[in-house]
């Protein structure tokens, strides 16, 4: 399972090279194609996907016996704590992107890591995974970039302070979204992703540990 935690990290990262080495309005859908068959096990697309208009997403799960889901209805029970101090833990990667007349026009990708048993708390004192009604949040890290034309739901604040990048939070998902405009020294911070919060020995507890300047410029607006 150790030996399967790492393979998985690898595949993350490599996935993400991928998405990156997409350009904006330059890839073409021979480009998207060789994702494709890369990564056809765990991807598929919305409705048609054809060079006029496809939407194409990926998905990759490890370990689904540690994810809250697995326990929604006893709890976190021993052999997820057994796995965590063995320094296994639950995550995905998630990827996407969408093609129009050919070329691509947005992309993305996230990663949701579990966080230690201990924190699979709600703010009201129980257990997230406990089915209550209202309760919708998951005791795990998850952080996503976007990139497209258009930023995704900044308020004008931030549009008028960093007109090509913004953050919104969706539940837990912090999400980092910036424009080809932007300059390459913020994308790649903003794609910097940590993925040894997938595989270290002590689990990661914070966003600000696995994609580092997406949180640190999210809480430096919420503060102003």
């Amino acid at each position: 399972m150790e030996a399967r935690q790492r393979l998985f990290r690898a595949r993350a990262e490599a996935l993400l090279a991928d998405i990156k080495s997409l350009e904006l309005n330059r890839s073409s859908w021979s480009d998207t194609q060789r994702l494709m068959t890369r990564w056809g096990k765990c991807g598929g697309s919305y409705g048609n996907c054809d060079p006029e208009n496809c939407s194409y997403s990926i998905r990759i799960y490890h370990l689904p016996l540690v994810h809250p889901s697995f326990v929604f209805e006893e709890g976190p029970h021993i052999g997820a704590r057994i796995l965590e101090l063995a320094g296994l833990r639950s995550a995905v990667v998630t990827a996407g992107f969408h093609v129009v007349h050919g070329v691509v026009t947005d992309k993305g990708f996230g990663v949701e890591v579990a966080l230690p048993v201990n924190q699979w708390i709600n703010p009201g004192g129980s257990f997230w995974v406990k089915d209550e009604v209202g309760s919708s949040y998951w005791p795990s890290l998850d952080v996503a970039f976007l990139e497209g034309a258009k930023l995704g739901q900044s308020n004008p604040f931030t549009i008028a302070k960093h007109p090509n990048r913004g953050f919104v939070q969706r539940r837990i998902r912090l999400e980092a979204s910036f424009t080809p405009e932007e300059s390459q020294e913020e994308q790649a911070a903003l794609t910097d992703f940590h993925f040894d919060c997938i595989t270290r020995w002590t689990p990661c507890t914070s966003r600000r540990e696995l994609l580092p300047r997406a949180e640190e410029e999210f809480e430096a607006e919420g503060r102003e």
